[in-house]
């Protein structure tokens, strides 16, 4: 960025960078340029209050409204007299411009601004990739559901994402075409349907082997048992009303999957399903394979995303005899056989940012909760293979599914069969297949429970329906409409 005329044709300069005048490329820079110190005590939260600087703001934000680019002297100027607080107004102003081209702000684009919408639409994100900048600008649509007085650090006082490119390592981000389509705008709420598939260990094979004295188990699909349980699936979700399908771990392989592909590419009429997750499951002939989870529109057949397991889960001592497996190790621990992904994908659509993890990789969040946090993923959904879901007892599932509420605002939707719970005599408040959970909107004014929907399916084919609180103990539900489908709603700017 250091030269004598920018990429965009400014030739003014703060710290001897120079200033683009494209109103996206112009933020990254002045961005980058402004210190992590005026946010660490309040020094950032008396310049966000502070009438002068809300001033120059509106007059930089008005200027690039009407005219789709920056007087770069302007703001070179405003920081040789204001300096980081000049950069801070400066940014305050373009965050106001960049939110007119946000489309889950609900703005109208001004005509001036059409030229970074199209951008974002074609290149999947704000600033141009082929300018001055690296690493990415992105439009918010979450954020973190944290209890907050005040904002907190850079990230929270704007209504973008800055990913930087260290952020982009081992994060496919991709955009789906049709994300700006009519389905899912507004900010009604969006069915799951969500079916077990496997209801016990009948529908599965299990096998333990041993390489270079590793003791690996693979888990695989009964196939016959699974085809009519997925047209019986589908004609469920076609009828429930259900938006998003969300299919288990372990569901899926190469024949399922080509079944799959016989009910999508169509749309039957009153359907209102536009996306399944198939569930997960050792997709092609590589040895070992991954445990890939596909994600599809319905309406199309086109893929949305695909995401290779990265965090295989290993059984520890018992875990057999504690999920009472058909077939036991001969020698304990044991670890997945799979080949792991390399990252997550995350994918801009009409709903938000999405991304998919499976089961032990919603658990494992050392690798992947900064940069989703900076990319400002506002949906996850998450297959699993597991003991069930508890109401009565913060487990894993649930601990993790809030930690992706607090840290990163994204909505949760855990996806889970009857398999391992099967031969488990829980009590109700112990045993749901499905969980969601999002961020409380309007935001709480104390530290409550995020939105938290448990559901529950009784056999492989029904979609899992909320249970509310105190129910649990009730006569048991077998009506398939004796209650609401689980819900989500598109991302936002709140």
């Amino acid at each position: 960025m250091n030269g004598s005329v920018s990429a965009s044709g400014g030739t003014h300069s703060i710290k001897g960078v120079l200033l683009p005048k494209d109103p996206a490329d112009l933020f990254v820079v002045l961005y980058d340029l402004l210190p992590e110190r005026p946010f660490l005590g309040l020094t950032a939260n008396q310049w966000h209050a502070d009438l002068f600087v809300h001033q120059l703001a509106d007059e930089i934000c008005e200027e690039a409204t009407a005219n789709g680019t920056v007087d770069t002297a302007r703001v070179e100027k405003i920081f040789g007299q204001h300096g980081e607080k000049g950069i801070f107004a400066a940014l305050t102003g373009l965050d106001q411009v960049l939110g007119a081209v946000n489309p889950f702000s609900g703005a109208r684009c001004p005509s001036a601004l059409n030229k970074i919408a199209r951008r974002y639409n074609e290149k999947n994100q704000l600033n141009d990739p082929e300018g001055p900048t690296t690493g990415l600008l992105l439009p918010r649509c979450t954020r973190p559901g944290k209890l907050l007085a005040q904002p907190t650090g850079r990230p929270d006082f704007f209504n973008v994402h800055r990913v930087t490119a260290d952020d982009c390592r081992n994060v496919r981000h991709i955009g789906f075409k049709q994300r700006n389509g009519a389905h899912f705008s507004g900010k009604k709420a969006i069915p799951i349907g969500s079916a077990p598939l496997l209801e016990s260990y009948d529908d599965l094979k299990f096998d333990f082997h041993q390489v270079d004295g590793t003791t690996f188990y693979k888990v695989s699909t009964r196939d016959e048992r699974l085809r009519d349980r997925i047209d019986h699936v589908v004609k469920n979700l076609d009828e429930s009303g259900a938006e998003i399908g969300v299919m288990p771990e372990s569901t899926l392989s190469n024949a399922l999957y080509d079944h799959w592909k016989t009910h999508v590419g169509t749309e039957p009429e009153g359907s209102r399903l536009r996306w399944v997750l198939l569930g997960t499951g050792p997709l092609g002939e590589d040895d070992p394979p991954p445990n890939r989870a596909v994600l599809v529109d319905r309406s199309t057949g086109e893929t949305i995303l695909t995401h290779d397991k990265v965090h295989g889960f290993t059984m520890g001592k018992g875990q057999a005899d504690r999920w009472q497996l058909p077939r036991r190790p001969d020698h304990e621990r044991a670890a997945e056989y799979l080949e792991r992904g390399e990252g997550v994908t995350v994918v801009e659509t009409a709903i938000g940012r999405v991304a998919v993890l499976i089961c032990e990789d919603i658990k494992q969040s050392t690798d992947w909760e900064a940069p989703l946090r900076a990319f400002g993923v506002s949906h996850l959904f998450v297959p699993l293979l597991s003991s069930p879901i508890s109401r009565a007892i913060r487990r894993w599932d649930r601990l993790a599914a809030e930690r992706c509420v607090e840290v990163i605002g994204a909505w949760v939707v855990l996806a889970n069969s009857l398999a391992v719970g099967d031969r488990m005599n829980l009590p109700p408040e112990n045993r749901f297949n499905t969980l969601v959970v999002g961020p409380r909107l309007p935001r709480s004014l104390d530290n409550g429970d995020h939105v938290a929907q448990f559901a529950r399916s009784e056999n492989g084919t029904e979609l899992a329906r909320v249970v509310e609180e105190g129910q649990e103990g009730g006569e048991t539900r077998r009506d398939p409409e004796g209650g609401p489908l689980p819900t989500i709603v598109r991302g936002g700017t709140a």
